[in-house]
């Protein structure tokens, strides 16, 4: 014990002793009384020159073991007075470090070398690596330096903002909720997921969200076809290849790193208070001849006595720690890591746990022949879950959180007393228990063999295991006046998927030609599922909630057992060849073929080629005399890409049948109904492959020894033979009602995306300030070109509350674009309403034709968009897309001696998202708790407001239909990480630790620090129900939370 406070106390000195703000005054009297002896420093000047003799301006000179130091000027000279003996370090960002010792030398001149691996950076390719100078094609890259040292809760994170193109969502602000990458827009009605490559072996987006980010080297996006062309039908919608990290040869390298945090709700909507909220249910009640119940005339209703969104939220804990072991020999290397994450939600009632362990091992045998073993191992852990948002708002301000009367205490709100009938939203949060495990293991194994001097083989494997669990059990509560019983549901499955995976590659460089090539094959096993649960409902007491104890009578195995083949089966054959002439002249040229078994046997097979072309211009005679111009390449691509992502058996007729599906006959003279079938869905032998076809054309340029790079792409992805159901002619003898179809799966529709993306970095140093700043900024056009023929019923969806659509897909918009009517006013009196009964009647010719239904003084007034003079479905237009025009991030790294700080920002433009939670807020049709936008209503003759008159009926055809009302500016910048850090000197650990601490590093962290965007609602980063022709409607998704992290990073 003595020796830990011993350690730490040094270690808390150290700190303050090397920190500028926070040294420590100490008087001395005489060196003497220290012990230290005086010297003189010596004087030590010269020039700093580049490999080809040039000076170099800004190089950081430093004396080794302080923050003691200078920078060379315009001519690269430098003048630095050091101690006897000392050692300068030379730096300069893109350059490989320079010591030299001063012994007693009054003049040192060096000379600094390109630092080639950053120069050449190799970027990971599908089935192979490639020096990002010879790339063809669209790739971009994510690594340490552009992670930095943010520490986040998910691997997605650390490239949202940082990828030009790429945008990623969070589908809720709930830990351990998904995520959707989408890559250049959205390209097809059935999926829009990348494929995720990990550590060179195709996986999933599960496996994919289950990786620590500690444990994540790199991440790398392919974007056009001619990088993911070698995936084939897995390719359409882009590839997001990761790696791990790997050990490097040398001793034990022991690292830790941790921090906690508290996470909280950044934004809260402005509600009524109760007396305002009575105000309005008295308003309500009268315009729909409702009785007032006599609890509502009292003084009790007119106290404020919850806050229910104080009541929801909450100010969460969160903590992570991760701890890794790596190290080998030039005969095995190993990392072994292991992380724990404990994250409450910012709304009362869940919390997430997660543990995570990777095992990484390569083995050489002999100069020839290398293995490879991986093993991810992910627990999760989800406990609780979040109380109904929209039950929250509805909930009248008067009302306690616990009411003992009421059974179970946490009950809805009794309809005859108080009219109004939300749910207490904490129903689920007390009375609920609810737990939902998973296990992940992912393994991986590979053998590579050299055969002879530039051939080798290599073989893949994967399995993917998954087990799960979950446990639901609700107490009885009150429903109003009628009471729900206890209910439970358990549940088990599991699953397995296998991959195989087998490459031949081949390099050969001889005079100005280089080739690489490789030929693989590929397969895919289908896999298996098996899952059961269990339901019933009945306890005689609340001491043993389990399955097990619940009656017979009142148990249901009927509901939830599952089993076979989870996913399809996948068979290919792939190669590419890569060629270059003069290092100057590009070429690549890929081509794959795959079969799938969710296609019928005459469409199973697909062929996807692809080729790039590239030309580094800087190496040409001509560009010698621009020495600015350190690299500059310009590259062309075009490929085809497949999409396969339809269920198993879509070609084949599908059968329901039985009782339960409500298929009998009626049969004999005695009328006995019996089990019958019916045909559920129309086969369609000739389903076959959405195919994309994708041009893009880039240039990359760098200048001043790459310390600036830009990129910049064009490019235009057209999707074909997109899966869409076409409606059946009745000369087909198939057609009808219920479980008969009235439409076929057919590849018959077409969109597309186009446009352009910009990447810019800038790596600088100014004496002993070094920085890295990155901009990027993407510009997507999406739009769908057919249906399949010219009458073809549009696509509807995203419904919410009473609206039944609130998305339309059809030929010239953009997919699941918002469609509804265009609001005009409010009508401010019954003249107003006339004045358009009027003009209705002139326009349409009936005396009797008025201008809206049911309108009224107070109600919305919708424009007539046809000029017809009534407002009807024919007057409905497009109000938006929840697909944004606009993609773009900033990232600014800079250190400074000891201290470093990162600033990410990210955000998206031309967007918009329906604010349905306005829907109950703002809609007034019942006496719900409501948003103070109400109380600008609309309540007598001659107001003039945009809030209609409380109290109309939730009909689709009034104030409440799909209508631009909710519809908001869904454009957002936000603030996603500043992060500032303290790492501690080297030679000071030295001094006071010896060589039991290696490195230290302190941080803090304020994640969605501030958001700016015009839209109301709690956060514009919606994803909705779906990702489709739901995207984009807000009903209550949880927000991002704003989160504040204290950590600590320890090397040994």
């Amino acid at each position: 014990m003595k020796k830990r406070i011993l350690i730490f106390s040094q270690l808390v000195f150290a700190i303050c002793y090397t920190s500028p703000g926070y040294a420590l005054p100490v008087r001395i009297q005489s060196l003497t009384d220290v012990g230290i002896k005086l010297k003189a420093d010596i004087p030590v000047s010269g020039t700093v020159r580049s490999e080809d003799g040039a000076p170099m301006p800004g190089v950081s000179v430093l004396i080794k073991g302080t923050t003691n130091g200078t920078t060379t000027d315009k001519d690269g000279k430098y003048q630095i007075s050091v101690p006897e003996g000392a050692t300068l370090i030379f730096s300069f960002v893109g350059y490989l470090s320079l010591e030299r010792t001063t012994d007693k030398l009054s003049i040192i001149d060096v000379q600094l070398e390109p630092d080639i691996q950053t120069l050449e950076q190799v970027v990971v390719v599908g089935y192979g690596t490639q020096q990002k100078k010879d790339l063809v094609g669209s790739v971009a890259v994510a690594g340490r330096k552009e992670f930095g040292d943010v520490n986040v809760s998910t691997v997605n994170q650390l490239i949202q903002g940082k990828i030009a193109g790429v945008q990623v969502v969070n589908n809720s602000g709930v830990p351990g909720s998904g995520t959707n990458i989408v890559i250049r827009g959205t390209g097809s009605f059935s999926s829009v997921a990348p494929l995720y490559v990990i550590d060179g072996i195709q996986s999933d987006a599960g496996t994919f969200n289950s990786l620590s980010p500690y444990d994540i080297e790199s991440i790398t996006v392919l974007k056009d076809a001619s990088s993911v062309a070698i995936y084939g039908a897995q390719g359409a919608n882009g590839v997001v290849q990761v790696t791990t990290k790997r050990a490097k040869s040398g001793a034990l390298r022991i690292a830790y790193d941790g921090y906690y945090g508290i996470s909280q709700a950044w934004k809260k909507l402005d509600l009524l208070n109760a007396s305002q909220y009575i105000d309005l249910v008295k308003d309500i009640a009268a315009v729909q001849n409702t009785k007032i119940p006599d609890k509502l005339n009292t003084p009790d209703v007119l106290v404020d006595r919850t806050d229910w969104q104080d009541v929801i939220f909450q100010t969460a804990k969160l903590q992570e720690h991760h701890l890794s072991l790596s190290g080998g020999t030039d005969k095995v290397l190993y990392t072994i890591a292991a992380g724990y994450t404990n994250q409450e939600s910012i709304e009362v009632g869940y919390n997430f746990k997660r543990l995570n362990l990777l095992i990484n091992l390569e083995e050489n045998i002999g100069k020839h022949i290398r293995l490879g073993q991986s093993l991810n191992m992910r627990y999760t852990l989800r406990t609780g879950t979040t109380p109904d948002f929209t039950a929250a708002l509805r909930m009248p301000p008067y009302a306690p959180v616990y009411d003992p009367t009421n059974l179970g205490g946490y009950s809805r709100v009794t309809t005859i007393n108080d009219l109004n009938d939300s749910f207490n939203p904490l129903t689920n949060v007390f009375l609920r228990d609810k737990k939902d495990r998973s296990w992940l293991n992912y393994a991986q194994f590979f053998g590579e063999i050299d055969i002879l001097n530039g051939l080798k083989f290599r073989s893949q494997a994967s399995l993917n295991i998954g087990y799960g669990s979950g446990y639901d059990f609700i107490q009885a509560n009150k429903n109003g006046n009628l009471t729900n019983p206890d209910g439970i549901i358990e549940g088990y499955g599991w699953s397995l998927f296998p991959l195989l995976e087998n490459i031949l590659s081949y390099n050969k460089h001889w005079g100005k030609h280089m080739v690489s090539a490789t030929l693989g094959n590929s397969y895919r096993d289908p896999g298996a599922a098996r899952s059961v649960s269990l339901s019933g409902s009945g306890f005689n007491n609340y001491d043993i909630t389990q399955i097990g104890v619940v009656s017979k009578a009142n148990l249901n195995p009927a509901g939830g057992t599952a089993a076979g083949a989870a996913t399809s089966a996948l068979i290919s054959y792939f190669g590419r060849v890569n060629y270059s002439f003069r290092d100057r002249y590009l070429l690549s040229f890929t081509l794959r073929r795959d079969g799938v078994s969710v296609f019928g046997p005459s469409k199973r097979f697909g062929n996807f080629p692809s080729v790039g072309l590239g030309w580094k211009v800087n190496e040409e005679p001509f560009m010698s005399g621009l020495t600015s111009v350190s690299s500059l390449k310009l590259r062309a691509s075009w490929g085809k890409t497949g999409n396969a992502s339809i269920p198993p058996f879509s070609y084949e007729p599908l059968v329901f049948k039985g009782v339960a599906n409500n298929i009998v006959y009626s049969l004999g003279p005695d009328k006995i109904y019996v089990r019958g079938a019916t045909i559920g869905a129309a086969s369609n032998p000739n389903l076959g492959w959405e195919e994309t076809t994708q041009t893009d054309v880039g240039i990359d340029l760098g200048l001043w020894e790459d310390r600036l790079n830009l990129t910049v792409d064009y490019y235009n992805r057209q999707n074909d033979g997109l899966l869409v159901n076409v409606n059946i002619p009745p000369s087909t003898g198939v057609g009808g009602t219920g479980y008969i179809p009235t439409a076929i799966l057919t590849n018959a529709a077409s969109a597309y995306n186009r446009g352009l993306e910009v990447s810019a970095t800038y790596n600088g140093q100014v004496g002993p300030l070094q920085f890295s700043i990155s901009a990027n900024g993407a510009y997507n056009k999406n739009q769908v070109t057919t249906l399949g023929t010219q009458n073809a019923v549009p696509i509807t969806g995203g419904g919410y509350a009473g609206v039944s659509a609130m998305t339309r897909t059809e030929p010239g918009h953009p997919i699941g674009a918002f469609y509804g009517y265009k609001t005009d006013h409010v009508a401010i009196s019954q003249a107003d309403v006339d004045a358009y009964n009027k003009l209705a009647q002139e326009r349409s010719g009936g005396k009797s034709t008025v201008y809206q239904a049911n309108l009224k003084p107070g109600d919305i007034i919708f424009q007539d968009l046809n000029n017809d003079g009534v407002v009807n479905e024919k007057d409905q237009t497009f109000l938006g897309s929840p697909i944004p025009k606009w993609n773009y991030g900033a990232n600014v790294n800079l250190s400074y001696h000891s201290f470093d700080l990162m600033v990410s920002l990210q955000g998206i433009g031309g967007v918009q998202t329906v604010n349905a939670l306005r829907y109950w807020t703002e809609g007034t049709t019942r006496p719900f708790n409501s948003s103070t936008a109400v109380l600008d209503r609309w309540r007598k003759e001659g107001d003039i407001t945009s809030i209609p008159r409380a109290g109309q009926n939730a009909n689709s055809n009034l104030n409440l239909r799909p209508s631009d009302r909710f519809v908001e500016d869904g454009s957002y910048l936000r603030v996603r990480n500043v992060t500032l850090g303290y790492g501690v000197p080297s030679a000071v650990l030295h001094r006071w630790m010896g060589n039991a601490v290696s490195s230290i590093r302190m941080y803090v962290t304020a994640q969605n620090l501030f958001t700016i965007t015009k839209y109301s609602g709690y956060d514009p980063e919606v994803s909705g129900q779906s990702f489709l022709f739901a995207r984009g409607i807000d009903q209550g998704q949880y927000p991002q939370p704003r989160t504040f992290l204290v950590g600590l990073q320890l090397g040994f």
